[in-house]
């Protein structure tokens, strides 16, 4: 099984494929043209490049052989760095009137059957009204025309996310979802968290294969929706991706409180010291081993003894699970071109 941290530069974007050949992509971000006061890291692998292209070339490369398209696409909440910057001097799709990024337009070069989202068929508000539109506008098209299916994620169930290719073989793998909408698995029950935030609001699952556990959370980086979910799993796990791109200090200290990971990813693309947080890393990089998608050199020249600790600070991220759930390997492949080079091998890590 095989977890593909893309590096783009430009925002999320996660590939999974199951050891039953199931394919499974969390979030295109892309952020094209966006600005504000902290400067973007290079977009990867060139200057000229578009997100949406690379994510489109990577999964092209590593799709399961006899696999034209992905099963599943999981878009964990309404924010431009994990679903794409619809604004101008984006291409309009001729027929669909929407325009083409992120997710829209990746689903021009690679097909996905079914899209989960936080709230389909409800798009009425959000922190982000034009990328609302657009992606309703492209949710409505293509279940019209294109065949596309469209779910809400559903919080307390291993039946939405399955293998679908041979799951019998895979008695011990399943997908939870843990959160969606302000809605938290508290080990029991379904229960409202309160939360009122797009960050929040992000759907979270806990990824299971054997003894192997992985946790993804898109960006919910509220502290009472963390400690309810970290509540529910209750246990350490193998590894984790850090939500909203390592910030929140006082959310990450709740999940790494209960969690434990040997691994921690991280999705990262602004020139900034608090995101990732050189407060986590100072206090977690002993204990758990780090791996960061984009850190500038600048911030790695400035700060060597804090990015000393970590295992990896550019390139594409993959964790590879051997068959069964009982080990798994962390890979780094260079980013700067289409051959994906491997750069570093880290491990076996031993599941517990």
């Amino acid at each position: 099984m095989d977890i593909h941290a893309i590096s783009t530069g430009r925002g999320e974007c996660i590939f999974y494929i199951f050891p039953d050949g199931t394919t499974m992509m969390v979030d295109a971000g892309d952020l094209y043209g966006h600005t504000n006061s902290y400067t973007l890291v290079p977009a990867k692998p060139s200057a000229d490049a578009l997100a949406w292209q690379t994510q489109a070339a990577y999964v092209q490369y590593f799709l399961p052989s006899g696999h034209n398209a992905l099963d599943y696409f999981l878009a964990t909440h309404y924010h431009i760095d994990h679903m794409g910057k619809f604004g101008s001097g984006r291409t309009m799709h001729s027929l669909g009137g929407y325009k083409l990024a992120g997710v829209t337009a990746l689903y021009e070069r690679v097909k996905f059957n079914k899209l989960i989202d936080r709230s389909y068929p409800e798009y009425g508000e959000g922190e982000e009204s034009d990328l609302l539109t657009n992606y309703s506008q492209f949710v409505n098209y293509n279940k019209a025309n294109s065949g596309l299916s469209v779910e809400r994620f559903q919080v307390g169930s291993s039946s939405q996310i399955v293998p679908l290719y041979n799951a019998a073989a895979f008695p011990g793998f399943s997908v939870f979802g843990l959160s969606c909408s302000g809605l938290a698995w508290n080990g029991s029950a379904v229960v409202d968290s309160g939360v009122t935030t797009e960050n929040g609001f992000s759907c979270a699952f806990l990824l299971k294969y054997g003894k192997f556990d992985f946790f993804s959370s898109g960006d919910m980086n509220v502290q009472t929706i963390c400690r309810i979910v970290s509540n529910g799993i209750g246990r350490n796990i193998e590894a984790m991706k850090a939500h909203h791109h390592m910030y929140n200090t006082a959310s990450y200290s709740i999940e790494s409180s209960v969690y434990e990971p040997q691994v921690v990813i991280t999705e990262s693309f602004y020139e900034r010291t608090d995101q990732p947080n050189h407060s986590i890393i100072q206090t977690y990089a002993g204990s758990q081993d780090m791996f960061f998608t984009g850190i500038p050199d600048s911030l790695v020249s400035a700060y060597p003894d804090i990015y000393a600790a970590c295992k990896c600070t550019d390139g594409h991220v993959v964790i590879r699970v051997l068959p069964g759930g009982d080990q798994f390997y962390v890979y780094v492949l260079d980013d700067t071109d289409y051959a994906y080079r491997v750069k570093a091998i880290h491990g076996p890590y031993q599941c517990s």
